[in-house]
């Protein structure tokens, strides 16, 4: 895989301090700030998509709105929140268009510590992924077993 960008260890920890003492990462983005440099998939007036820069998976795209909200709830009118998701939609079809995908998950995270950006992450399962995982890796080297009770 020649084309291939160099692995790089994932740094948790400086990567907290960058999401909790940093610029907001998107309008950063959006300023053209080198340090949050990303590939960028879509834009248009309101919104932008681009790919996440630790993706976990192929394909893994972030999509949010230029204007810096931190709540979909309180912050947009429901006629902008359907836009945003109609754009949330165009970007998971085209990944799902481009990439052999079974499943599309699409999650809003972030916090008022870090990334308060709203933005909405969508991650597309390969094919084949065995269900239920019996375990799942941590960076550490370990694995994380499922355990808990059913409600």
């Amino acid at each position: 895989m020649g084309n291939q960008p160099e692995r790089v260890t994932f740094d948790l920890d400086q990567y907290s301090r960058q999401v909790t003492d940093g610029p907001c990462f998107v309008c950063a983005f959006l300023a053209g700030d080198p340090d949050y440099r990303h590939h960028l998939v879509y834009e248009d007036d309101d919104s932008i998509a681009f790919l996440a820069c630790y993706p976990t998976l192929l394909g893994y795209c972030l999509v949010a709105p230029k204007r810096h909200l931190e709540s979909w709830v309180h912050d947009m009118e429901q006629r902008e929140f359907l836009h945003f998701q109609g754009v949330v939609h165009r970007v998971a079809r085209a990944i799902a268009a481009t990439l052999p995908t079974e499943r599309m998950y699409s999650m809003s995270l972030g916090s008022q510590q870090g990334n308060a950006h709203l933005h909405w992450h969508l991650a597309p399962l390969p094919p084949g992924v065995p269900y239920p995982p019996a375990a799942v890796p941590r960076g550490d080297g370990g694995e994380r077993r499922f355990t808990g009770r059913r409600h």
